[in-house]
């Protein structure tokens, strides 16, 4: 809910005009919640990494400190847009709630000692799709509300968050392919699904 003078008028005048501002509040609450998972899923595979043995078509250090670092500007980006709105960042709507105790099995997994670095990618693959999924939906909510400036700036964090999908998605690949023994083809010969 709105904690400003400001945010309360705004949320008034948008009930008023029909729109459910709360409902974006709450999938941004979501958003704020899962960015702040996704920067710690991406601390603790760093630390996997530090400790594995890399194998050739794995991530680098810095592409998982790069996409770590996305994931924090994707935590602020949603931080700044409730602010903007008038709602308080600190607050945690129904939606946060609920991924929060979603996002602890996904730390707990990447963070557990037996797990390799190729089953953390496979914890983060699933974090990625989720991911992906909610810009996507966020993206739509904030374009059908009238908040067109807001959609931009979520089509900028969808952008790296597709290139941080494929780019896990191809890390599973080669890992897998090359503990089994086949030869790996390369992206550009797979076939799409």
């Amino acid at each position: 809910p709105p904690v400003t003078p400001k945010g309360a008028i705004k949320t008034m005048i948008e009930k008023l005009e029909g729109h459910q501002i709360n409902v974006l509040v709450d999938k941004l609450g979501e958003r704020l919640q899962f960015e702040r998972t996704g920067t710690r899923i991406y601390d603790a595979l760093l630390a996997k990494f530090d400790a594995a043995d890399v194998h050739e078509g794995g991530p680098t250090r810095a592409e998982l400190e790069q996409f770590r670092d996305e994931e924090h500007r994707h935590f602020m980006l949603v931080r700044d847009a409730i602010r903007q709105l008038g709602a308080d960042p600190t607050a945690v709507t129904p939606s946060a709630d609920l991924v929060a105790v979603a996002g602890l099995g996904l730390v707990q997994a990447v963070t557990d000692p037996r797990t390799t670095l190729t089953q953390a990618l496979d914890v983060v693959l699933i974090a990625e799709l989720a991911d992906n999924d909610s810009w996507h939906l966020l993206i739509d909510l904030a374009q059908a509300l009238g908040f067109r400036e807001l959609a931009a700036q979520f089509r900028g964090a969808l952008a790296e968050e597709d290139v941080h999908l494929a780019r896990v998605r191809g890390w599973i690949t080669t890992a897998v392919l090359g503990q089994s023994g086949a030869v790996p083809t390369p992206p550009e010969q797979r076939q799409p699904a």
